[in-house]
C-alpha cells in the first residue's frame, strides 16, 4: 500500500461520527412553551363567564359641538375697544349652552337683525336695505353663522361691478396712455386689503360686519372690510340696479382710492366724474319713486 494511501485510511479511522437528532442531550427548558401553553388554556377555562367583555361605548354625535363655533369670543365696543364674551343663555334642544356674544345668542343668528339695515341705511340714505339682504352682505364667510347665508356671492358680484365702472372710466380717459397696464392697475386699485383699509374703514365695517374677534385674526380686518364692500357693491348692483350702482362707485367708492391704487394721471377724471353725479354725497336715486319701489 502506498504512503499517500496509508495516511488517508489512517485520517478516516481518527474521525469520530456526528451525533444524529435522536443522540443530542436534552436541553434544560424545552418544555417550558408546552406548560405555558396549558397554563393559558386552564386560566381560560377558569375565567368566569358571569362578567362579559366589555364592548367599546360608541359617542353620540348629539352631544358633540358644531365644527367652526368658538365658545369663547371676544367683542368690539362702540369705541373699537374689544371686552370679553358675557354671560351663558339658556340649554337648547341639543343640550349645549348657548353663548353670549357680541353677536347674539347662536340660536339668533338665523334672523336677521335690524342692525345691518340700520348701519347700511345710514351709508346711503336714499336706499332702504332689506333685513334679510343687509344681514348676508355683513355675514362674511369665516363667520359660524355662514351656514344660514353670508356675503361671498355678493362679494363675486360686486367684484365684477367694480372691475367693469373702472375699466370703462380708464377706457374713456383721456390720460390713457399705451404704457399703462390696465389690468394692473385694476388689480392694484381694487385690491380687497386696499378696499378694505380705504372703503372699508371709512364705512365703519368693522363695526357692523357680523365676524369675531378670534376670526379676525385668521383672517385679517382689512381683507374682511374689502370683502364686505365688494358685497355691498353686489347687493346694491342685484337690490336697486347698475343705475344706482354706477353712482355709488363714482361718488362713494373711487375718490377714496385716489392716491392709493389708481394712477393720479386718473385722479383729474375721476374727480369729474363724482361732480357730474352730485359729489360725494350725491343723491344716489334720481327717481325717489323709483326708489320706493325698489325697496
Amino acid at each position: 500500500m502506498s504512503r499517500p494511501l496509508r495516511c488517508l485510511t489512517s485520517s478516516l479511522r481518527t474521525l469520530k461520527p456526528l451525533p444524529t437528532a435522536s443522540t443530542l442531550p436534552p436541553r434544560e427548558g424545552r418544555n417550558v412553551g408546552t406548560a405555558a401553553r396549558r397554563y393559558s388554556v386552564i386560566a381560560l377555562k377558569s375565567r368566569s363567564e358571569e362578567q362579559p367583555r366589555s364592548a367599546p361605548q360608541r359617542i353620540s354625535q348629539r352631544g358633540r359641538p358644531r365644527v367652526g363655533y368658538v365658545d369663547e369670543v371676544e367683542e368690539f365696543g362702540s369705541q373699537g375697544t374689544s371686552s370679553s364674551s358675557v354671560g351663558s343663555g339658556k340649554e337648547g334642544e341639543d343640550g349645549l349652552m348657548e353663548k353670549q356674544s357680541w353677536n347674539g345668542p347662536r340660536s339668533t343668528w338665523k334672523e336677521p337683525e335690524p342692525r345691518f339695515a340700520e348701519h347700511l341705511n345710514a351709508l346711503f340714505p336714499t336706499l332702504q336695505f332689506p333685513p334679510e339682504l343687509a344681514k348676508r352682505i355683513l355675514t362674511h364667510a369665516s363667520h359660524p353663522a355662514a351656514m344660514y347665508g353670508h356675503n361671498a356671492a355678493l362679494s363675486f358680484t360686486g367684484r365684477r361691478v367694480l372691475e367693469s365702472y373702472l375699466l370703462l372710466m380708464l377706457s374713456s380717459s383721456s390720460a390713457l396712455q399705451p404704457s399703462h397696464d390696465m389690468d394692473t392697475i385694476v388689480a392694484r386699485t381694487l385690491n380687497s386689503y386696499t378696499l378694505g383699509e380705504t372703503v372699508g374703514s371709512k364705512w365703519g365695517l368693522g363695526r357692523a360686519d357680523l365676524d369675531q374677534r378670534e376670526l379676525l385674526r385668521t383672517v385679517g380686518l382689512y381683507k374682511i372690510q374689502g370683502d364686505a364692500v365688494g358685497a355691498i357693491m353686489g347687493g346694491i348692483f342685484y337690490q336697486f340696479g347698475g343705475s344706482v350702482a354706477h353712482r355709488v362707485f363714482h361718488t362713494r367708492v373711487l375718490p377714496q382710492l385716489l392716491g392709493r391704487g389708481l394712477p393720479n394721471a386718473f385722479g383729474k377724471d375721476a374727480r369729474a366724474a363724482c361732480e357730474s353725479m352730485g359729489g360725494e354725497d350725491g343723491n344716489l336715486l334720481l327717481d325717489t319713486p323709483t326708489a320706493q319701489t325698489a325697496s
